[in-house]
């Protein structure tokens, strides 16, 4: 009299589950003929229904993929060869496939990041540094056209100027961040300082000196004032950088930036950013 597995026929000798073919966990009476253990080892496998890998024992989950389920199949010799290995995928587990895909998505986070699709920090190119919520208005004070007083900074500069100083938009932007830093600093407990790595960050083509002037009005603006005469009273400090000396070498004015913004309490802020270069 021997003990028999009833899940896949296995006998035992005694009756101590589970079963150390299959696993299961009860054993039944029968009459067997006594077998060698290379006769009755794995006369079947347990295969998993999702990846077809082959256990030896009905103990789920699968070792590739996870999978809860397995299903008895015959077990056919003439598909192993006794002195081969197991491949690439039935060695790889799970830690290993997380891993690849973590590395590939990592990858593809760096791509579009690179590309401007996504913001990765360091990764992704940085524009000109804004300023947010800046106090009072950039548009007009009063009656006042605040373009309209920029328009006449730019003539105060070229009285009298042979040839005419040119106007570039990365100069505006320069002269924008600046003014608006400058404003919010006047108004609240924000820093005003401005880096040289912060003004790097703008596209200006400058060969020579670059600098930045600002500039505010002593009153508030009155109704009846002009942008004429706003700009009038920046007029004496403009001169300043109309040339610059720095040793033996002169730099004059070339190319200029303004922007002007008026403050809650009706003053007008201005700022002047300047390239200048050698003369001849």
């Amino acid at each position: 009299m021997k003990w028999r597995c009833p899940q896949c026929g296995k006998p035992h000798e005694k009756n101590d589950p589970p079963c150390d073919n299959c696993g299961h966990h009860k054993f039944e009476r029968a009459v067997v003929p006594t077998a060698s253990a290379d006769e009755d080892h794995e006369q079947f496998v347990w295969a998993c229904t999702e990846c077809g890998r082959h256990h030896q024992r009905n103990n789920p989950p699968c070792s590739r993929c996870g999978n809860a389920k397995f299903e008895k199949e015959p077990l056919d010799y003439d598909e192993f060869d006794p002195g081969s290995t197991a491949s690439y995928f039935d060695l790889v587990g799970r830690l290993e496939v997380s891993a690849a895909l973590v590395i590939v998505a990592l990858v593809t986070v760096g791509v579009l990041g690179f590309l401007g699709v996504i913001n990765v920090p360091g990764l992704t190119p940085q524009g000109p540094p804004t300023v947010e919520n800046v106090p009072g208005n950039e548009t007009a004070v009063g009656d006042v056209s605040l373009a309209d007083v920029e328009t006449s900074v730019f003539g105060e500069l070229n009285v009298d100027r042979t040839p005419r100083i040119g106007r570039a938009g990365g100069l505006d932007a320069i002269a924008t961040y600046v003014n608006q830093r400058t404003v919010k600093s006047a108004y609240t407990d924000t820093d005003g300082r401005i880096s040289d790595d912060q003004l790097r960050q703008f596209d200006v083509s400058c060969s020579g000196r670059l600098g930045y002037l600002p500039l505010q009005t002593r009153e508030p603006v009155n109704d009846g004032d002009t942008a004429d005469a706003v700009a009038r009273e920046f007029t004496p400090t403009l001169e300043s950088i109309r040339t610059a000396e720095t040793g033996e070498q002169t730099y004059r004015l070339e190319n200029v930036g303004i922007d002007a913004h008026a403050g809650p309490d009706g003053r007008v802020f201005v700022t002047v950013a300047f390239c200048q270069t050698a003369a001849s």
